[in-house]
């Protein structure tokens, strides 16, 4: 089953490919009741990206977003299937994610939801959130707990499965009042029920800041060369274990200009990651310390692998390194194959304390970038950090309507890659910098290193960059 909002039209229909908003005045309870969807969901083999933000504008509401897929996601995607609304505060949104055969749940003492946030076509249920909330007990905010039981009904996810993951333990009642409620009096209109895969990875889900304390503790950490194998044992127990054990050998630095950044140093003193970061040249050193390494990570994974690299690297080399976690990854959370964990820390060597003996040859860092590039590409987008992900399924649907278009995914932003920037621009015909933000930092250091001309692709303002934004691009993708 593939959604209405589904923008890969090659997709099989065993795919499915759901983006969920839960919309509210708190932030807590969404997020928590979020968070059991998300466990729950990944238990079942389903791949999950989750990230909260504000609303728009003035308002003090906060928007929790999910997209679950039975395939790799790299991105948030684009459009919206499902919106739950749990007050008032999101029928201030216009929500174009939103077209004819999605879903809308809202408070039902709202009379002019309709045309007051949805188009014409689109499923709406009413659901009497304050009402509901008022008979739990409305001392405590649990109308994300709530939403989260309207939506495991309306999805068809095992009640079990998401209630024995509710926490706090009040916000059960919360939850089992949404299921009670949706399952006595909503009839069911739409399509969209979360599939169950045959086969079920092993995965855990990770933050930005635990994939940093975590790539800053391994090899330094008390588990000797069995890390890995107790990872594969019990991945949640050993992922828990080695943020604690990184809050006692890692400083939590205050950035020099910028309070809100968060800087952290490893316990080896030359390796630091930067938390949040909406422009790179926030990293001190850069461009102040010539033998600086600076290196701005994708996805959490690959912040785990990145910042030890840059530890084994600091063996052998001289100079300041820093790993650079961007502010769209910083409110992420993402599901991560236990396997693939399970081999970045097996390649990373224990002892790192000792400066004296260089990296293995096979992780010794190289600053190349990775090239997906086709024959006669007529577009070539370069992007760092979490725009990468934005790209990679823009390529993708590119190709799918039959464009020739190539990619460079570049890790280092310092020592500067203009040889691999020039080379890569031959092969195409026009070179476009994808921004994750409105910034353009991006590209003012392409235009810095090398003298090629570039255009540039960046987000609508207040809005998220998504493939769609670099696919209707006249003249770059469609």
């Amino acid at each position: 089953m593939s959604p209405f909002t589904a923008w890969l039209p090659v997709r099989s229909e065993r795919v499915s490919d759901l983006v969920l908003k839960v919309v509210g005045a708190g932030t807590a309870s969404l997020v928590n009741g979020a968070t059991a969807l998300e466990d729950a969901l990944i238990d079942q083999g389903l791949l999950v990206m989750a990230q909260t933000s504000k609303l728009g504008g003035e308002k003090p509401g906060s928007v929790v977003q999910l997209r679950v897929s039975t395939e790799p996601i790299t991105s948030m995607g684009n459009g919206c299937d499902v919106v739950a609304c749990v007050d008032r505060l999101g029928l201030q949104e216009k929500w174009f994610g939103l077209q004819p055969g999605s879903v809308f749940v809202h408070e039902a003492r709202d009379p002019e939801v309709r045309a007051a946030a949805v188009a014409e076509g689109v499923i709406t249920y009413p659901v009497p959130f304050a009402d509901l909330h008022r008979r739990c007990g409305s001392r405590f905010a649990g109308k994300g707990f709530i939403a989260a039981g309207v939506l495991t009904y309306l999805l068809g996810i095992p009640e079990q499965i998401v209630r024995c993951r509710i926490r706090p333990h009040v916000g059960l009642r919360y939850f089992d009042a949404g299921v009670g409620f949706a399952s006595a009096h909503l009839e069911k209109q739409d399509i969209y029920a979360v599939p169950i895969p045959a086969a079920a990875p092993r995965q855990v889900m990770l933050d930005a800041r635990q994939a940093l304390l975590v790539g800053l503790t391994i090899g330094s950490c008390a588990c000797g060369p069995v890390c890995a194998q107790a990872l594969e044992r019990s991945p949640h127990e050993w992922i828990a274990a080695h943020v604690k054990a990184a809050w006692g050998r890692v400083s939590s630095l205050p950035h020099r200009t910028i309070p809100c950044l968060q800087v952290y140093r490893g316990p080896d003193g030359d390796v630091m990651a930067l938390l949040g970061a909406a422009d790179p040249s926030a990293v001190p050193e850069h461009g102040a310390d010539r033998q600086a390494l600076v290196l701005v990570a994708a996805d959490m994974l690959d912040a785990v692998r990145l910042v030890g690299l840059a530890r084994q690297v600091r063996r052998a080399k001289t100079g300041a390194m820093w790993v650079v976690v961007d502010e769209i990854l910083a409110s992420r959370q993402q599901s991560v194959s236990v396997e693939k964990l399970v081999k970045i820390v097996a390649e990373i060597p224990h002892d790192l304390e000792n400066k004296v003996s260089p990296p293995p040859q096979s992780l010794e860092w190289c600053p190349s970038a990775e090239w997906d590039s086709e024959p006669g590409a007529k577009v070539g987008y370069v992007a760092w950090g979490a725009a990468q992900g934005v790209v990679r399924e823009a390529v993708a649907l590119c190709r799918s309507f039959g464009l020739n278009v190539a990619a460079l995914y570049p890790k280092a932003l310092h020592p500067a890659l203009s040889l691999e920037l020039e080379a890569f621009a031959k092969t195409i015909e026009r070179l476009v910098i994808v921004e994750p933000t409105r910034a353009g930092r991006y590209t003012q250091f392409v235009q810095t290193w090398t003298s090629l001309p570039a255009l540039t692709v960046m987000p609508e303002p207040g809005q998220a960059l998504t493939p769609m934004d670099i696919f209707m691009r006249e003249g770059l993708g469609a």
